[in-house]
C-alpha cells in the first residue's frame, strides 16, 4: 500500500515556535512562541486534528522568564524562573486549558514528570528531594503515592550524528538515490509504511530538509524546513494521530495527514 501525504493545516506565528506539548486525552497541541525583539513569550492551544484554535497568543504577567514545560488532564504546566540570575531557581504554575485560568502555583518546584493525577518534581526546601503534588490542586500528596508515567502517543524521530553507523547507511542511500550530500546529522522514523527523514545539506550554509518516502523509496513529500542555520535542531518533526507536524522558517507550523 502506497501512502499519500495530504495537507491538513498551517499557522503562522509572530514569534519563533520554541516548544510544543501535546495533551493526548483531548488532542490539544500547546505552542510556545518567543518574540526575541520584544522579549515576550506567548502561548496558544489548538486542536491537533483540525488546527482550530482553542485560544491564541496568551501572555502572562511574567513576559519572558517563563516556559511551557508539560501538560496532562486538561492542565498546562509552566516553569517560571524566579531568580533570573540563577536558572536553578524555578517555580511552577498550572493553567486550566479549558477555563483559561491559573489554578495553582508553587514558587519552589522543578518539574520532573506529570500524569493525569500527579506532578512529580524537586523542591529545595525539602533538601532537593523529590516531592509529589496533586495535579488538580497543587497540594502535596503522601510519599507513598504511586506515580505511573503515561505512554506518549507522540512519535518522535531518532537522531543520528555524523559518523554514527545509521547516519552512514542513510547518507549513502540518500547520495545514491537522490544525489544528496548529507552532512552533520539525520533524524529518522519508519512509521505506517512511510519513511520520514530530516536531513542537512551545505548550500553552502546549513539547510534543513524533511523528506517523506514510501517504503519503496518514492518521494511522497519534500519540504525545506529552514536555511542559513548555525547548527542542527532536535525533534524537527513529530507524528501524532496519523499526522506529521513540523515548523518551517521557525515561525510556521504545518500538519499533513498520512493517508
Amino acid at each position: 500500500m502506497t501512502r499519500k501525504i495530504d495537507f491538513n493545516f498551517s499557522h503562522l506565528f509572530e514569534g519563533i515556535v520554541w516548544n510544543t506539548v501535546m495533551i493526548p486525552s483531548h488532542h490539544i497541541l500547546l505552542i510556545e512562541c518567543r518574540n526575541m525583539a520584544k522579549k515576550k513569550v506567548s502561548f496558544s492551544a489548538l486542536n491537533a486534528l483540525t488546527g482550530t484554535f482553542f485560544w491564541k497568543d496568551v501572555v502572562f504577567d511574567e513576559p519572558w522568564w517563563i516556559s511551557l514545560n508539560a501538560a496532562a488532564g486538561g492542565m498546562a504546566l509552566f516553569t517560571v524562573y524566579v531568580g533570573t540570575d540563577n536558572p536553578d531557581k524555578k517555580g511552577i504554575f498550572a493553567y486550566d486549558v479549558f477555563e483559561k485560568k491559573i489554578t495553582w502555583w508553587n514558587n519552589d518546584f522543578s518539574l520532573i514528570a506529570v500524569n493525569d493525577e500527579f506532578v512529580k518534581g524537586v523542591a529545595s526546601k525539602y533538601g532537593h528531594r523529590e516531592v509529589m503534588l496533586a495535579l488538580p490542586s497543587g497540594l502535596p500528596v503522601p510519599d507513598t503515592t504511586s506515580f505511573v508515567l503515561m505512554p506518549d502517543p507522540v512519535v518522535r524521530p531518532s537522531q543520528y550524528a555524523e559518523g554514527h553507523e545509521h547516519f552512514n547507511t542513510l547518507k549513502n542511500f540518500l547520495a545514491t538515490k537522490f544525489n544528496l550530500p548529507v552532512v552533520a546529522a539525520l533524524e529518522y522514523i519508519e512509521h505506517e509504511s512511510a519513511i520520514f527523514i530530516s536531513l542537512y545539506v551545505a548550500e553552502p550554509e546549513l539547510t534543513n530538509y524533511l523528506m517523506i518516502l514510501s517504503s519503496a523509496g518514492i518521494v511522497l513529500r519534500e519540504e525545506k524546513l529552514d536555511e542559513h542555520l548555525k547548527g542542527i535542531g532536535l525533534d524537527t518533526f513529530f507524528l501524532y494521530a496519523g499526522c506529521v507536524f513540523f515548523v518551517k522558517n521557525k515561525r510556521e507550523l504545518f500538519s499533513y495527514k498520512i493517508v
